[in-house]
């Protein structure tokens, strides 16, 4: 237990260094008349995320290096996401801190979000996959996954489908990791 909690701590402390890099990213390529904005552009968005994604990779990464039980990796790794998502949600309240099924939804799909995202990451390590490159593999499609639930958030389509994405990718990397290893087969050689 005490795992869990220390990658739910690491999670959030991971977010908060995060922000502070999207702060300083923001300051310099938004122009001085934008800065006082109470939010970021939207088109920062992809760049916020990428950020977002790459802390949690190196992070989760360099946490679960030396772990050996698979499933303990994934599980350690979506606490990791919840811990990440928690002072975002902290921060949304403190901005609004009005509480309707709108916006305990919204939390909701932050805590998925973020919990996907991670998983497939702890998916990654879990496997011991070996090649380096297949990395880049799985940091896109967190990536992706983060930018479509922000796409479907910021164009306000329904909660149930926002909530499903995360959803899903969570469900698919449990299924992975149920899924017995592929056994490599050696083409015969016939004389």
């Amino acid at each position: 237990m005490t795992e869990k909690l220390k990658m739910l701590f690491w999670g959030m402390l991971a977010a908060l260094g995060a922000l502070a890099l999207e702060s300083v990213a923001l300051i310099f390529v938004t122009p001085l008349s934008a800065v006082a904005a109470p939010a970021a552009p939207a088109w920062f968005m992809p760049i916020g995320v990428f950020i977002e994604e790459l802390f949690s990779l190196l992070l989760i990464g360099k946490l679960l290096q030396n772990s050996s039980d698979k499933k303990n990796i994934f599980t350690r790794a979506l606490c990791f996401g919840l811990g990440f998502a928690l002072p975002e949600i902290l921060l949304n309240f403190a901005d609004n801190p009005r509480l309707s099924q709108e916006i305990l939804l919204s939390y909701l799909g932050l805590l998925l979000i973020h919990s996907a995202t991670a998983g497939i990451f702890g998916y990654y390590f879990s496997k011991k996959i070996g090649f380096r490159a297949v990395i880049f593999f799985f940091f896109l499609l967190a990536l992706f996954t983060h930018l479509a639930f922000n796409l479907l958030v910021l164009f306000s389509l329904s909660f149930w489908l926002i909530l499903g994405l995360p959803l899903f990718v969570i469900f698919l990397c449990f299924l992975a990791l149920k899924m017995p290893p592929a056994k490599a087969s050696l083409p015969s050689q016939k004389n």
